[in-house]
C-alpha cells in the first residue's frame, strides 16, 4: 500500500534532520549526543538527594518544567526558519522544506509536517534519553519509576507548549509586527500575573506543572489542547507565498573604506564585512546573541533569589569571565552572514578574510562586553571589582577569538560541531575559564589569592594567544572558499 504524501515528506525530513546533525557534529558526535544526555541526567538524578535535598519539591518541579519550556522555545522558531529557506539561498543546501516551490503541495501542509518532525526528532534525540537517565537514580532518591514516567510526560507537554508559543510568535513575526507585538504583550501580562503580581500560581499558567499540584488529569488534557491550538494557530498564520526581501540602502562602502584606508587591503575587507553586517540587519542579532545568555543567567539568578528564595551569588568577575567565553557566538555569527564562494575568483585568500573577521570580532566584543561588565558592576554594587572583571573579559575574549579562528576559520558554524574540533576547543578554552570562575568564587574568602590567580591566568592566555594569531596565515592560506570545510 503506497504511503501518503505527508508520511513520505515526514520520513524525508527525518532523514534530512539526521544528515544535518551528522554534517554539524560528525557521525560520532551525532550518536554520542543522546548518550551524553543520558549520562548527565543519570548523574544529576543520583546526586539530586545531596544537591536538592533542602529545596522544596515544587520549586524543583518548577525549574524542570521551565527548562523544558525553554528548550521548546528554542526548538520552535520554525516559522522564521521556513521564511529563510523560502526566500534565501543557503549556500549549497536545499532543504525538503522548500519543495512547495517545485511540487503542487501547500507550504502550510509541509510546515505542519515539519513541526511534527521536529517534535518527534527532539523527543527521541534528547527528552527520552533525559527521562531514562533520571530513572537510573530515581530509586535511590525514593522516587518511583511511575513518578519518573509522569514527570517525563509533563516535561514533554511543557516542551510542546514552548514549541507552540515559539512557533506562533515566529509565524506572527512574518505576518505582522502589530500582531507580534500584541502577542508579546499578552504573553508578558500573563507572566506578570504569576510573578510579581501573584494573581495566578505558576501551574495555572504552565499547565503541565499544574498537574503536580493535585495530580488532576484535567491539567494534562488542557496542556495537550493548548499545545495543539498554538501549533495550529502558527500553521494558519504562515504565508503560502514568500517574496525575497528587498531593501534600499544608502552608499556605505566608500565612506567606511575611506576611514579604514590606512589598513590597506585589510581595510577593504574589513569595510566589506562591516557593510554586510549593517545591510544584512544582523548587527542587532549579533549583539543580542552575545549578551542574551548572560542577561538570562543574571535574570534567573535574580528570580531564583527574589522570587523563589533560592540564593545564588555570582559577582561581576564571574560575568566578566563568561562574557569573554561567549565571544565565540559573535565570531560564529560573523561567519554566518554570507556565502564566500565568489571570492575564489578574487585576489584574496581565506587567511585574509579570517583576519578581517577577527578585527571586526574584537571591535564588537570589546565595546559590548565593556558596557555589559560595567553595567553589572553598577547593578551589583561591585565597582571595586571592575578592574579584575574587565581583565577577565578582555583576556578571555582575545583567547577565545584566537582559538576559534585557528580551529574553524570561516566555518565555525559547521566545524565547531565536529567531535574532534569541539574536543580541541574545549581542551583549550575550558581550563582557563574554570580557573577564572574559581577565582571569582574565591574573592569573598581569599581576595589576594583570587586576584593573583586571575591575573596569572589572564596573562598566560594573552601570551598564548600571540603565537596562535600569528599562525592563522599559514593555517588557512591554502584553503579554498566553500560552503563547508572538512576539518
Amino acid at each position: 500500500m503506497p504511503l501518503g504524501p505527508e508520511l513520505l515528506i515526514f520520513k524525508s525530513m527525518m532523514r534530512e534532520e539526521w544528515r544535518l546533525h551528522k554534517s554539524f557534529q560528525g557521525a560520532i558526535g551525532s550518536h554520542v549526543f543522546p548518550a551524553v544526555i543520558f549520562a548527565f541526567s543519570a548523574f544529576l538524578s543520583l546526586s539530586a538527594p545531596l544537591i536538592l535535598g533542602n529545596i522544596e519539591a515544587l520549586r524543583v518541579l518548577l525549574l524542570i518544567h521551565l527548562g523544558a519550556l525553554g528548550y521548546g522555545l528554542f526548538v520552535g522558531a520554525m516559522g522564521y526558519i521556513g521564511e529563510q529557506v523560502m526566500t534565501r539561498r543557503l549556500g549549497q543546501v536545499n532543504m525538503v522544506l522548500g519543495i512547495p516551490r517545485l511540487l503542487p503541495v501547500s507550504f502550510r501542509r509541509v510546515m505542519a509536517v515539519f513541526y511534527v518532525k521536529d517534535a518527534v526528532y527532539y523527543v527521541l534525540y534528547s527528552i527520552i534519553p533525559l527521562v531514562l537517565g533520571a530513572a537510573v537514580g530515581a530509586p535511590l532518591a525514593g522516587v518511583s519509576l511511575l513518578t519518573v514516567g509522569r514527570l517525563g510526560l509533563t516535561a514533554f507537554l511543557a516542551f510542546m507548549t514552548g514549541m507552540g508559543v515559539s512557533f506562533l510568535l515566529s509565524a506572527a513575526h512574518i505576518r505582522s509586527r502589530t500582531l507580534l507585538g500584541s502577542l508579546m504583550l499578552l504573553l508578558g501580562c500573563s507572566v506578570a500575573s504569576v510573578w510579581p503580581l501573584g494573581a495566578l500560581r505558576a501551574g495555572d499558567l504552565l499547565l503541565p506543572l499544574g498537574y503536580w499540584y493535585g495530580r488532576d488529569s484535567l491539567y494534562l488534557l488542557s496542556s495537550a489542547a493548548v499545545a495543539l491550538l498554538l501549533s495550529a494557530a502558527g500553521i494558519l498564520l504562515m504565508r503560502e507565498r514568500f517574496e525575497a526581501p528587498q531593501r534600499a540602502s544608502v552608499e556605505m562602502f566608500a565612506p567606511v573604506l575611506g576611514r579604514l584606508s590606512s589598513l590597506g587591503d585589510l581595510g577593504a575587507l574589513l569595510a566589506k564585512e562591516w557593510v554586510e553586517l549593517r545591510r544584512g540587519g544582523a548587527l542587532g542579532p549579533v549583539v543580542a546573541g552575545y549578551i542574551a545568555p548572560l542577561v538570562v543567567i543574571y535574570a534567573m539568578v535574580w528570580l531564583l533569589g527574589e522570587g523563589l528564595g533560592v540564593l545564588i551569588y555570582f559577582n561581576v568577575v564571574f560575568y566578566g569571565g563568561f562574557v569573554g567565553f561567549l565571544g565565540v557566538t559573535v565570531y560564529s555569527w560573523i561567519n554566518n552572514l554570507e556565502c564566500n564562494e565568489f571570492l575564489n575568483v578574487q585576489p584574496v585568500g581565506v587567511d585574509d578574510v579570517v583576519r578581517a573577521k577577527l578585527v571586526l570580532y574584537f571591535a564588537l566584543t570589546f565595546s559590548v562586553s565593556t558596557c555589559y561588565v560595567v553595567g553589572i558592576g553598577f547593578l551589583n554594587g561591585e565597582l571595586g571589582l571592575l578592574g579584575l572583571a574587565l581583565l577577565a573579559s578582555f583576556s578571555n575574549t582575545v583567547y577565545v577569538g584566537a582559538v576559534t579562528s585557528r580551529l574553524t576559520g570561516l566555518w565555525t558554524n559547521t566545524m565547531l560541531f565536529d567531535a574532534k574540533v569541539l574536543s580541541k576547543f574545549a581542551a583549550c578554552v575550558v581550563p582557563p575559564l574554570v580557573a577564572v570562575l574559581v577565582a571569582s568564587f574565591m574573592i569573598g574568602s581569599a581576595p589576594s589569592a583570587a586576584a593573583a590567580l586571575l591575573i596569572g591566568v589572564s596573562a598566560a592566555i594573552l601570551i598564548a594567544s600571540l603565537p596562535i594569531l600569528r599562525s592563522l596565515r599559514s593555517k588557512w592560506s591554502g584553503h579554498r572558499f566553500s560552503f563547508a570545510n572538512n576539518p
